[in-house]
């Protein structure tokens, strides 16, 4: 019996950094957010959710310091947030599956690059990011620490981002590099989209 139990607890270990049962834990859960059940999240405490966003499964997340993640944007399946500094997502953002949100990585000059070896023999670079309403990033993408994603701009499929990308702009390849501009949402659609949802900020 006593063997049993403890197969159940091993079985359910994990499970509360799941799925709706993070939303306890967040900072701030608005109207219609959507927790897939297999979606994961450390630091849930420091993360801020708004209207209607989703998280969908197999994705990984690391609060950090803080998470920020605005109304609509949708994070696709195996994308992975991690460090230990600021994220910051605006509204209306798609971030393609398998993308990789880093906001740390290893100081590789003149330190060792492992974990759990003596203090002093390794650092950690951090670096806030913050992508900006209306941003589109697609599939395998890596966003390096400290950049900023432009207002509207996308980056393309496998693209490595290690610089700021330019609001509308589009932007291939590894690195990436700008090959032109995204054309706006026409002003008769976006008054609609504005009278039809309520964008009021609650972050």
């Amino acid at each position: 019996m006593e063997r049993e139990l403890n197969n159940q607890n091993n079985q359910l270990s994990g499970i509360e950094f799941m799925g709706d049962n993070l939303r306890k834990d967040l900072k701030f859960c608005g109207e219609g957010v959507v927790l897939y059940p297999l979606c994961k999240m450390i630091r849930a405490c420091n993360a801020e959710l708004d209207n209607y966003c989703r998280i969908l499964d197999n994705t990984f997340i690391d609060a950090g310091k803080s998470l920020k993640i605005g109304k609509h944007s949708m994070i696709t399946w195996f994308v992975l947030i991690e460090g230990g500094a600021n994220t910051k997502i605006g509204d209306r953002v798609f971030i393609g599956p398998g993308t990789k949100v880093l906001t740390s990585t290893y100081e590789i000059e003149g330190y060792f690059s492992a974990e759990f070896i003596p203090e002093g023999c390794r650092a950690t670079k951090y670096g806030d990011i913050t992508i900006e309403d209306d941003a589109y990033i697609g599939a395998e993408c890596v966003l390096m620490p400290g950049v900023t994603i432009g207002e509207g701009a996308v980056a393309g499929a496998n693209c490595l981002v290690n610089k700021d990308l330019e609001p509308w702009g589009i932007y291939v390849g590894s690195p990436c590099r700008k090959i032109g501009e995204r054309k706006k949402p026409p002003k008769e659609m976006r008054e609609k989209l504005f009278k039809e949802v309520d964008w009021s900020k609650h972050l």
